[in-house]
C-alpha cells in the first residue's frame, strides 16, 4: 500500500485521517486524529491537545493486534506527559475508566 507522505507540516484544529498516510516530524495542535485498521506511519511527530478516534478490531489470539494498540496508547501517553501538569496525570483519587460497549443487532454474540 502506498502512503501519502507529509513531512515537517503543522496541522491545527483539523480532523485528520491518519490511516493510509505517513507523517514525519509533523506537529498536530488541537486536532482530532482518526485511525482505522489500516497501515499508517508516524515518526518524530508531536501532539498537543489532540483527540483520538480509534476504530480497531483486536483479533482474539493475535499478539500483534495487542502490540499495535499498546504502541499507540504509549504514543498518546508520552504526548500527554509532556503537556499535562502532574496533578492531572496522577490524580489523588483516580476514577475508574468508563467503557461503553454496544453490539450491532445483526452481529451474532457467542
Amino acid at each position: 500500500m502506498l502512503l501519502t507522505k507529509h513531512e515537517n507540516q503543522t496541522f491545527q484544529n483539523q480532523t485528520l485521517y491518519i490511516s493510509g498516510q505517513a507523517f514525519v516530524r509533523c506537529t498536530f495542535i488541537g486536532c482530532t486524529l482518526v485511525l482505522r485498521e489500516t497501515v499508517y506511519y508516524l515518526e518524530g511527530c508531536t501532539f498537543e491537545r489532540c483527540n483520538w478516534h480509534v476504530d480497531w478490531v483486536l483479533m482474539w489470539g493475535s499478539p500483534e493486534s495487542i502490540r499495535e494498540i499498546k504502541a499507540l496508547v504509549n504514543l498518546i501517553e508520552q504526548a500527554q506527559q509532556k503537556q499535562l501538569p502532574p496533578e492531572q496525570l496522577n490524580p489523588a483519587n483516580p476514577k475508574p475508566p468508563q467503557i461503553a460497549l454496544s453490539v450491532d443487532k445483526d452481529t451474532p454474540v457467542n
